[in-house]
C-alpha cells in the first residue's frame, strides 16, 4: 500500500544515529524508516537529496500574550499571526505561558488552551505563571488541565514585580517551597521554573547607572553581575533538592552559572538548565557595534564572548541539556521610543532564526553534532514536558513533526523573513549559512521556502503518548 508522503534520500537524524534513508508518513504519524528505495510508493514524493532531515524543534520558552498588550485578545492574535514564524522556523511545538495576572490559575490555563486552538501554527503546551499564594494551591488544578511546568520570576522585586501581577517582593522562597511542596504531593513528571537574577544589587546598580549618565548593551550587561544567576540556582536548588522536585533554569546566561550548576548536579541536585540561542550566537560588544541598543535588550542580559563558549561546552558536556528561546511578541512600541533603561526589556520573536543560527554556530562551526542538536532542541524538552517520543523523535509512531534544513543555504537574516508582528530583528545584518526549507506538522507540509502552506491546525498538546 502506498504511503501517503515518503521523504526520499535525505541524511536523517533518529534517535539512533544519522544516516541516508526514506521517510514514509501515513495520517499524522511516521509509518515507516527504511533503506533509500525500500519503502515503496507515495502519493506525494520529496526528494531530499543533500538535505538533513531533523525532529521539529519544541521551543519550551516562550511568552505569548504579554507583548505590546498583555490581554487575552493579544494572545489570540498572537497564536494566529506570531506562530508563522515558529513554523517557518522548524518548530513544530512550543510550551508558552499564559497571559500574566492574578485569576486562578486553572482559569487562565483554559483561557490560553481556548486561544490557541484551531489557531495555532504548531502545537502546544501552556506553562503557569505563578504570581500569588493563592496559585501555590490551585497548581492540582492546571495539572488536570496538562499544564506540567510552572514559571517563577525570582529575579524581579518593587516595581518590576508589580508589573507582573507579583507583590512587590516579589518570589520569595517560601512561595518557591510551597510550589514544591504542590508538586511533590502530585507525583507527576511537573516541574518549576525559575527566572534566576538577584533583583536588589541590580536594581541598584540600574538607578546608578542611570543617575551617572551611563547605558548601553555592555552596562546592561555589568548591572546584572556575574553571580546574580547563581546565587538564586543555589537557594532555590537547595530547596528543589530537598523536596526533590526538579528544577528548570530558565535562559542560563552566564558561565559562572553553568561552573555552579555542574557542580550541582554531580551532587545530586534536581537541576536542569536551558539556555537560548541569543546567548550562544552573539553578545554585548557585537551587538553594540551592530548598534542593536534598546532591540537587543534582555533580562537576563546577552553577556560576553567567554560566556559564550562556557555555553556551548556546558551543551557538548551535558550540563546545559535545553535550547529555548524566551520568545515575547514585541514591536518596537516598547524599544526605540524609550529611554535607555526605561525601555522594556525582553526580545521579540526569536523562532524563525534559531535553528538556522544553531545550526551555522553549533553544527557547521564544530560545536555540536547533528545528534546533539536534535536532543537539545527536540528530544530532550519533549521529554522533560512529557511528550516523548510522541514528540522530539524520527521514530516509527512518532508525530510526523518535521524540519528539513539545507545545510549548504546561507541568508541574510533580518525581519524581511518575519511573518508576524515583528517590525525589528537583532540578527539584522547576520547572515545564517543553514535554513530550513520544508516544515512537516503531523504529517503535513505546514512551511516551504520561508512561507506558511496550508491552513493554521496546531493543538494542545497535554499529554504524550507511546510512539
Amino acid at each position: 500500500m502506498a504511503h501517503d508522503i515518503l521523504l526520499r534520500n535525505g541524511l536523517v537524524v533518529t534517535p539512533d544515529g544519522e544516516r541516508i534513508a526514506d521517510i514514509g508518513i501515513d495520517g499524522e504519524r511516521i509509518a515507516a524508516i527504511g533503506a533509500p528505495g525500500t519503502l515503496g510508493l507515495a502519493r506525494v514524493e520529496h526528494d531530499l537529496t543533500g538535505k538533513v532531515v531533523l525532529p521539529g524543534m519544541f521551543d519550551p520558552h516562550s511568552h505569548l500574550g504579554s507583548g505590546d498588550e498583555r490581554d487575552d485578545a493579544g494572545l489570540v492574535k498572537s497564536f494566529g499571526l506570531d506562530t508563522r514564524d515558529a513554523i517557518i522556523g522548524g518548530v513544530t511545538t512550543i510550551a508558552t505561558t499564559h497571559v500574566l495576572g492574578r485569576d486562578p490559575l486553572h482559569e487562565m490555563v483554559d483561557v490560553a488552551i481556548e486561544a490557541g486552538t484551531g489557531r495555532s501554527w504548531v502545537d502546544f503546551k501552556i506553562s503557569s505563571v505563578l504570581t500569588t499564594y493563592e496559585h501555590m494551591e490551585q497548581i492540582p488544578l492546571a495539572v488536570e488541565r496538562g499544564s506540567t511546568s510552572f514559571k517563577m520570576y525570582c529575579g524581579y522585586c518593587f516595581e518590576q514585580a508589580e508589573k507582573m501581577g507579583m507583590r512587590k517582593e516579589g518570589m520569595p522562597p517560601d512561595m518557591f517551597w510551597l510550589a514544591a511542596e504542590q508538586v511533590k504531593k502530585l507525583g507527576t513528571d511537573a516541574h518549576l521554573m525559575i527566572h534566576a537574577e538577584e533583583p536588589h544589587v541590580r536594581r541598584m546598580l540600574a538607578e546608578r547607572y542611570e543617575r551617572e549618565g551611563q547605558e548601553g548593551l555592555v552596562c546592561w550587561a555589568e548591572h546584572s553581575r556575574e553571580w546574580s544567576e547563581s546565587v538564586q540556582v543555589y537557594l532555590y536548588g537547595v530547596i528543589a533538592k530537598e523536596l526533590d522536585v526538579p528544577m528548570y533554569v530558565v535562559h542560563t546566561s552566564r558561565g559562572h552559572t553553568v561552573d555552579l550548576i555542574e557542580r550541582l548536579q554531580g551532587e545530586g541536585y534536581p537541576i536542569i538548565s536551558e539556555t537560548l540561542v541569543s546567548y550562544l550566537a552573539t553578545d554585548a560588544h557585537e551587538l553594540e557595534s551592530r548598534d542593536m541598543r534598546f532591540m537587543a535588550k534582555i533580562q537576563p542580559p546577552i553577556r560576553y564572548a567567554e560566556d559564550t563558549e562556557r555555553l556551548w561546552k556546558g551543551i557538548q558536556d551535558g550540563v546545559v541539556t535545553i535550547i529555548g528561546t524566551d520568545t515575547i511578541p514585541y514591536t518596537s512600541k516598547y524599544k526605540a521610543s524609550q529611554p535607555f533603561w526605561g525601555a522594556r526589556p525582553g526580545l521579540n520573536i526569536q523562532w524563525i532564526d534559531s535553528l538556522p543560527l544553531l545550526y551555522t554556530h553549533g553544527v557547521n562551526e564544530g560545536r555540536i553534532s547533528l545528534s546533539k542538536l536534535a536532543q537539545i532542541t527536540s528530544e530532550n524538552p519533549a521529554r522533560r514536558w512529557g511528550l516523548y517520543p510522541q514528540k522530539g523523535a524520527i521514530a516509527v509512531g512518532s508525530d510526523a513533526d518535521l524540519v528539513v534544513v539545507d545545510p549548504d543555504c546561507s541568508m541574510p537574516l533580518g525581519v524581511e523573513r518575519m511573518r508576524g508582528s515583528s517590525d525589528y530583528s537583532i540578527w539584522q545584518g547576520r547572515t545564517a549559512t543553514a535554513m530550513p526549507v520544508m516544515t512537516f506538522l503531523r504529517g503535513q507540509l505546514a512551511a516551504k521556502d520561508g512561507e506558511v502552506v496550508g491552513e493554521a491546525r496546531g493543538l494542545h498538546t497535554p499529554w504524550g503518548r507511546e510512539g
